[in-house]
């Protein structure tokens, strides 16, 4: 076909561990790699499980792979046991958030490599622009072009410095969007002019990254109003001309709702607009077929060509060693990485602080905590809020508070209340039956708190004493945790 290598290798398989059995897992291994696929995407599984799984998958492929995740806060964010870190949004507002920046990608970097995954799908570089923006949000570091860029090129190099890849993204900038692209195709009306600070992230992290995703979203102004990942006028012209960027280039997944139903035949228009590997499409097999068929057209061969070659460079150039299993882990010990968050969680969760302290608290008087959220990526519910107050009990418990589950006996009543952007949700704040509902469980207390977990622009909403501590990671909920202790009485 032109000598056109097999174009599986562009296509990087989902691997959903937090959905899936192990036997709906191996079955979707085998498939994809008897298709030749260049790598897969893992979403979820304990740290063991999934160091055993890359094992097998690189034993059964015989060939160099990609093997991503989404690790924006770290390599706990999808894999149980590692390190779950703050978010950029609460990195970037550190005393030393350059330090904390390199830290968090280091730790990441190393901590990905430990279980067999090579490809770090982070930093997020695009800008908090938009206050109803449903999925950005705490992903950012912030709002300032320059200061986006620079934690960014700090997170990029510290991890890229242990040997893993990094991805930045999401290019040209998903900052100002109001839909969410996981639901629906997000159009973002600013003006050439405008999009210039959403670039400037790019152009000042995009020499250091291995690899870089392009966002599901409509930029009319910069020549398309379909989505930049199908867009030859974002991808080649801006991302590789103008910039010059020579790495690989993914597509968001293509499972999103911003890709029309027949993602397969978008793939190879993603191709044709200059990107290189296509993420977790919904059926790989006919997505491999499109591609196979794009490629008989000669111009397109040439781009798949192009886009072999810049996948196999970046797994021929990558360190990444396969038998890592003891290495990473003994270093991050020996670093004091991981005890590092430990001084600077407390840092970080008094920055934004509506309260002044807790005049009147005691721990020695009862007091109940309780969850809430509306984030409908755990269910039910209930098991959700139960599990939201149990890492600020564990503290107060610790430093000898009466608790109390009986919110009616309680005189200090505190509110842990779960307001983190993720995708399908559709807001990335706290619904105002969720406010509500808070606001609720505190009445008729002589002290209340809320603890906000998520951007501290919805400090203002809630309406009652309140801190932030930016999202649900456990360190942040430990970190508010240890403020409440160290700002109370005894």
């Amino acid at each position: 076909m032109n000598g056109v290598p097999p174009t599986a290798r562009l296509v990087i398989e989902a691997l959903r561990l937090d959905q899936w059995s192990s036997a709906q897992v191996q079955d979707r291994v085998h498939r994809a790699l008897a298709l030749g696929v260049g790598g897969f995407v893992i979403f979820g599984g304990e740290a063991d499980a999934v160091k055993s799984l890359t094992d097998r998958i690189r034993r059964e492929a015989g060939r160099p792979l990609l093997i991503g995740a989404d690790l924006e806060r770290g390599a706990g964010q999808q894999i149980r046991g590692l390190s779950e870190l703050p978010p950029p949004a609460a990195l970037a507002v550190h005393p030393d958030a350059e330090a904390a920046a390199a830290i968090a990608g280091e730790l990441t970097g190393r901590e990905a490599l430990s279980v067999g995954i090579n490809w770090v799908l982070a930093p997020v570089l695009d800008l908090d622009l938009e206050s109803t923006n449903p999925i950005i949000a705490t992903r950012s570091f912030g709002s300032n072009p320059e200061i986006v860029g620079r934690l960014g090129s700090r997170w990029i190099s510290a991890c890229e410095g242990v040997g893993a890849i990094t991805c930045a993204k999401h290019f040209p900038g998903h900052g100002r969007t109001r839909e969410d692209s996981h639901v629906g195709l997000p159009t973002v009306a600013a003006g050439a002019e405008d999009l210039e600070a959403d670039l400037a992230p790019f152009a000042a992290t995009l020499p250091k990254a291995s690899t870089a995703m392009v966002a599901h979203v409509a930029f009319p102004a910069l020549g398309s109003n379909r989505p930049a990942t199908l867009a030859h006028s974002v991808v080649t012209d801006i991302l590789r001309d103008r910039f010059g960027f020579d790495g690989p280039v993914a597509t968001d997944a293509m499972i999103m709702g911003a890709i029309d139903a027949d993602d397969a035949s978008a793939a190879v228009e993603a191709l044709r607009a200059g990107c290189d590997l296509i993420v977790y499409p919904s059926d790989v097999k006919a997505t491999v077929d499109a591609l196979e068929r794009g490629v008989r057209e000669e111009s397109t061969a040439r781009l798949a060509r192009a886009a072999h070659r810049r996948l196999e460079q970046l797994l021929e150039c990558s360190e990444f060693e396969y038998a890592v299993d003891s290495v990473a882990q003994n270093e991050i010990q020996a670093s004091g990485m991981s005890s590092g968050f430990d001084t600077m969680e407390l840092a970080i969760a008094t920055l934004v602080d509506g309260t002044g302290g807790l005049p009147g608290w005691r721990s020695s008087v009862p007091t109940s905590v309780i969850g809430v959220s509306d984030d409908l990526k755990v269910t039910p519910p209930a098991t959700h809020d139960a599990l939201l107050s149990t890492i600020v009990v564990e503290e107060l418990q610790r430093a000898g508070w009466t608790i109390t589950p009986h919110v009616n006996d309680a005189e200090q009543r505190i509110v842990v209340l779960a307001a983190t952007p993720m995708g399908w949700k559709g807001h990335s704040g706290p619904s105002a039956s969720v406010v509500h509902e808070a606001k609720a469980h505190l009445e008729g207390a002589k002290r209340s708190l809320v603890v906000l977990l998520g951007h501290a622009r919805w400090l203002d909403i809630i309406g009652v004493p309140s801190i932030c501590a930016w999202s649900t990671e456990t360190v942040m909920e430990r970190a508010a945790g240890r403020w409440i202790v160290s700002t109370a009485g005894l």
